[in-house]
């Protein structure tokens, strides 16, 4: 094949619509920039290894309660316990209010604020039932059991001040919990090293397009705007293709 020949096959492969994303450049941007990818991914994974390994052991103890529209099981219909589910509703969210929290901070002398202590203590009303679930999380399993049993008393408490009825008991009292909650090593790994390929896949491509440097004969073309008459090709190529030639 002479280089004539191979200067227009060159110049035929970079052809390319500039509006159009080329599969083949995205692959060969990963390929050339992969040591950015890697070094970018590096630290995240390690910061996951690091979170992984030090995340602390946590507990979490849960009462049941019900609510009951304080009839008696002979006169109770349908509106009486549709009355009772909607009323677990609202009985979930009087059960997170501050004056029970602080309550409850001050009797155990807990480290955590109203805010800290609401997000690691979780009501959910059981679907299609008049039960609420009380669920709280602590290091501690102990102290776990007993902020959840305290909070599950001031919350009746509160019930009986504001809706001037006693219809809320408990099902079953929370127990010191045996097995820690999962911690996940294995998913927060793995989701450092996608977040990590992610960041270093993404830097690739911004290091790429802040690269200055023109590649295709189509994008000077694009750039100034006027037609390519020809190309310089490279002195060191072209001594080697002379060398081959002399060889053969």
């Amino acid at each position: 094949m002479s280089r004539k020949k191979k200067y227009e096959d060159y110049d035929e492969e970079f052809e390319n619509d500039e509006d159009e994303i080329d599969l083949a450049d995205l692959i060969f941007t990963l390929i050339r920039r992969w040591k950015l990818i890697v070094l970018t991914a590096i630290p995240v994974v390690i910061l996951g290894v690091i979170f992984a390994i030090t995340r602390p052991t946590v507990y979490q103890a849960e009462t049941t309660l019900i609510v009951s529209n304080n009839m008696s099981s002979v006169s109770l219909d349908s509106s009486d316990i549709s009355l009772s589910q909607r009323l677990v509703i609202t009985y979930s969210e009087i059960a997170k209010n501050k004056s029970i929290l602080n309550k409850v901070i001050n009797k155990y002398d807990l480290k955590e604020t109203t805010e800290q202590l609401a997000k690691l203590v979780t009501i959910t009303p059981v679907d299609s039932t008049e039960l609420i679930s009380l669920t709280y999380k602590n290091s501690d399993p102990q102290l776990a059991a007993m902020v959840t049993n305290e909070i599950a008393n001031e919350f009746m408490d509160k019930v009986v001040q504001v809706m001037r009825v006693r219809n809320v008991n408990i099902v079953e009292k929370a127990q010191v919990p045996v097995q820690p909650l999962p911690k996940k090593r294995a998913l927060i790994l793995l989701a450092s090293v996608v977040l990590g390929l992610a960041a270093g896949t993404g830097m690739a491509f911004v290091m790429e397009f802040l690269h200055k440097k023109l590649r295709k004969p189509s994008e000077i073309q694009a750039i100034l705007g006027v037609s390519m008459i020809g190309m310089i090709p490279d002195l060191e190529n072209v001594i080697a293709e002379k060398d081959e030639d002399s060889n053969e």
